[in-house]
């Protein structure tokens, strides 16, 4: 994974998804609230939660904020995995046969057997497909540009599927959702969406020029009205045209819009609520003393930080998932599907 700009903030965005949703789900409520409850209900019954100058209350808040951020993960989740599959139904309805003046540069630009062409007078390509990604490209886009656009085009779309970015798509909506209290977590989906196309018409560019790509973004601002499409493809919309156009006259990578100090001050409040909600829970149950005797761990800043390494199988086997399928992406593809 090439680090650009789109690639860090991608990276940003999933490692601290992952130390939150570790600590979580693995952490907080696996490995210290459940146990805990456990303990208390085998030692006192259901009365040793509320008696004893218990607090469940705090414990229930912060299921229910854990909770809730799950529900909206699965749900951004289920509804673009859901699109996905409509969007693969039309394009595989509205496939034709491949030209040869398609084929032969998406041989060239290694996308050999990725490129499907749909039956539609609209001017548009996409990426999309999460475990295979591939390029649509419109008949009536390849009617309206010259071979050197077209080849800009399918240079463009090169990086989308070597870049993995229908997965990624995947991954950038539904982890915001999921941690809906650290509003920092979209901006950073902002600025991977953003950079993720400065760097497919930077290899565009180094491809083929200048000239031809400038010639086929004003062609392909927008995508064809499919519900669908915006959550399951990879595609730069018109609110984009600006800091492409940019980076086309300069030459250079424009900045894109950073954290503003709003959003990292709330996003601050909601990590501290989240955390105070959690030590309400343990302090409600009993305190460190509890936590000590129901799982053999204690409290102290070690016994957290040490809670760190949980993070390594997920992240060696998220990493070993993700080089899998970046080698599939790379390979040619004998058929649509």
């Amino acid at each position: 994974m090439r680090l650009d700009s789109a690639n860090r903030s991608f990276a940003a965005l999933v490692i601290a998804s992952l130390l939150l949703g570790v600590y979580v789900l693995c952490g907080a409520v696996a490995c210290v609230l459940v146990p805990l409850i456990v303990s208390r209900v085998s030692d006192h019954g259901v009365d040793g939660l509320v008696g004893g100058g218990h607090n469940l209350l705090p414990a229930l808040l912060f299921v229910v904020l854990a909770g809730n951020g799950i529900i909206l993960g699965a749900r951004s989740l289920s509804r673009q995995l859901a699109a996905s599959r409509v969007l693969d139904r039309r394009v595989g309805a509205l496939a034709v046969a491949l030209p040869g003046e398609v084929a032969r540069p998406a041989a060239a630009a290694g996308l050999r057997g990725r490129v499907v062409v749909v039956d539609s007078p609209e001017w548009f390509s996409f990426t999309y497909g999460a475990l295979r990604p591939r390029v649509v490209v419109s008949r009536g886009l390849l009617e309206g540009v010259s071979a050197e656009e077209l080849r800009a085009v399918l240079e463009h779309e090169r990086y989308h599927v070597r870049n993995l970015d229908p997965l990624k798509v995947l991954i950038v909506r539904a982890l915001p959702a999921t941690f809906f209290f650290l509003p920092a977590l979209g901006a950073l989906r902002t600025r991977y969406i953003a950079g993720r196309e400065l760097a497919a018409d930077r290899r565009a560019v180094r491809a083929c020029g200048r000239t031809p790509l400038v010639g086929a973004l004003l062609k392909v601002v927008r995508g064809p009205a499919w519900g669908e499409l915006e959550v399951a493809a990879a595609i730069g919309g018109p609110e984009l045209l600006e800091v492409r156009v940019a980076q086309l006259e300069s030459g250079r990578e424009p900045r894109v819009a950073a954290l503003n100090p709003t959003m990292m001050a709330l996003s601050v409040l909601g990590a501290l609520l989240f955390t105070g909600t959690f030590i309400a829970s343990i302090v409600g149950l009993g305190g460190a003393s509890a936590v000590s005797q129901a799982t053999g761990t204690g409290m102290s800043v070690g016994d957290v930080l040490g809670g760190v390494m949980c993070v390594l199988p997920f992240a060696l086997g998220a990493l070993g998932i993700y080089r899998w399928i970046a080698w599939r992406a790379r390979a040619p593809l004998t058929s649509h599907s």
